[in-house]
């Protein structure tokens, strides 16, 4: 399966927070297949996906007749070896499977492969940049998560299997990965350098459904959305090839068309840091759609759930103003998170966390990762599983305004409850503006389960509009009785620049007193 690669050596590392360029390597021509093997991605200790026909694959010597037998099913499956070496075989769907199970591979002249400690559940492909990556104990640049080594101590679930895609930058696709991978039995003494969001997701599936999870973490440190979308799915949209095309789809050359033989239950994502920049931001909105899209039509799964993280509270320059604090009406990221939430709108099958709640302003990685990886499972929880569980917090429905007051009304059902985390008083990110398109901080108050905004003086009657935690770094704290954070919003489409908005971002539709 493996293709012949050969190309100049480039290498470039720029790193500026968790911003890295592109890293090229020499790949040489394979030795011919003179031994039967299986690829990489099985081996001992993985989970295989329960209730789907399971593909496994590898080579052998051309013409070689191959079989394949698994504890689950009496029945062997044969294959013969093509003239490029490969073989493939499909297993027939299984249940979920607690026990160990063995996958034994044969083929004449060859000592058989037999792989041992297998389960059958759910398999999840976790991907992003250094918020999926960071670990659960401390790695640089990362400070481990909130009670790391209380969370790593706790951390013995056999049924959690991780699998970690070393970083490999590509050209072209390739069929199989450059790097030794191994699957790890979650333990307290292999936890701590697991992903912590997938770990926490996997954590809540687990024991929620008393299901093997298995976890294949492909991400990357620094990286693009374009460095993870297939280079098809960007050249068929005449924006994202004239703004991504260039240097695209490394990520996902070297680190998930590789796997895309893999049968999985679904995808989940943390990325966009790198992204918060792109200008105009609706491009991402399509872009990381058609990473959604790429991946379903790859992995050959058009419904594949795929979950995803909205950007955590963060002051883009604290560190460049004296003291340190940056400007808090600043609200660039504001608007990636709306073009981030703008994805569920283009592309079925997805759902969002929010992450207003569980930020850091001085710290674009922050510690509390357990929050996220559980909130990822509650909406698989719901919309994959079926379960009657909240997976969402209140989200905007509709306001009305009234004089110098204005309500805010929620989805039906996202906001029961409505309180804030420990009773605390209310957090003042609600603005409101009127004709003047200046927004001013309002007065905020719960009533039942709408919000209640009383404009300050000054303000030009009627209000003409509502914004919530629309800038780049409120650690917000209402929420519903689930716990879960209020979504951001705004009511208005306006343009124009905002008062003080620094050299570096883009135009910004309002201003703010």
């Amino acid at each position: 399966m493996q293709k012949i690669y050969a190309y100049a050596a480039f290498i470039t590392i720029l790193l500026t927070g968790c911003h890295k360029d592109l890293v090229t390597i020499v790949k040489t021509n394979p030795t011919p297949v003179t031994t039967i093997s299986v690829s990489s991605l099985f081996q001992n200790n993985m989970v295989v996906q329960r209730d789907e026909p399971v593909a496994i694959w590898g080579q052998a010597p051309a013409n070689t007749a191959v079989t394949v037998s698994v504890s689950w099913n009496a029945a062997a499956i044969k294959a013969t070896a093509d003239a490029n070496g490969d073989w493939n075989v499909s297993i027939p769907a299984s249940p979920v499977n607690n026990s160990p199970q063995a996958i034994t591979v044969k083929a004449a002249s060859s000592s058989p492969i037999i792989l041992s400690n297998v389960l059958i559940g759910d398999v999840w492909v976790c991907s992003g940049q250094s918020n999926m990556v960071m670990p659960l104990d401390t790695s640089s640049p990362f400070d481990g998560v909130t009670n790391y080594q209380q969370e790593i101590a706790a951390a013995n679930y056999p049924s959690i299997r991780v699998l970690t895609v070393p970083e490999d930058h590509e050209l072209s696709p390739l069929t199989k990965l450059s790097n030794t991978v191994q699957w790890n039995v979650c333990s307290p003494a292999t936890a701590g350098t697991m992903s912590a969001v997938a770990y926490y997701f996997a954590q809540k599936l687990n024991t929620t459904l008393n299901v093997p999870v298995g976890i294949i973490v492909s991400a990357v440190n620094g990286s693009y959305c374009q460095d993870w979308t297939n280079k098809e799915a960007i050249e068929n949209n005449p924006v994202l090839s004239q703004a991504y095309l260039n240097g695209s789809s490394t990520f996902y050359n070297g680190m998930i068309n590789p796997l895309i033989n893999m049968t999985i239950k679904g995808f989940t994502w943390y990325q966009g840091e790198n992204n918060e920049a792109d200008n105009p931001v609706s491009n991402y909105t399509l872009l990381n759609a058609a990473l959604i899209s790429g991946w379903r039509s790859k992995f050959n799964g058009a419904t594949l759930p795929f979950y995803y993280v909205q950007i955590t509270p963060f002051l883009v320059d604290y560190s460049e103003t004296t003291p340190p604090g940056s400007d808090t009406t600043s609200n660039n990221l504001a608007f990636f998170r709306e073009a981030q939430a703008n994805i569920r709108s283009i592309t079925t099958g997805t759902g969002m966390v929010v992450t207003m709640d569980a930020g850091d302003p001085a710290n674009h990685h922050p510690p509390d990762k357990k929050p996220v990886g559980q909130r990822l499972a509650f909406l698989a929880l719901k919309y994959t599983y079926g379960q009657n569980v909240a997976c969402v917090g209140p989200q905007f429905a509709s306001w009305s305004a009234n004089g110098s007051t204005a309500t805010v009304n929620f989805v039906p059902g996202t906001a029961n409850g409505l309180s804030t985390a420990g009773n605390a008083p209310l957090k003042q990110y609600f603005f409101v503006a009127g004709a003047d398109h200046v927004f001013r901080e309002g007065k905020a108050a719960i009533n039942g389960t709408s919000v209640v905004i009383t404009a300050p003086a000054g303000t030009p009657l009627p209000i003409a509009a509502v914004r919530y935690s629309f800038t780049n770094a409120p650690i917000t704290n209402l929420q519903n009785s689930a716990g879960l954070p209020a979504e951001p919003f705004r009511t208005d489409n306006w343009t124009g620049l905002m008062a003080s908005a620094p050299d570096h971002e883009p135009d910004l539709p309002f201003k703010v007193k």
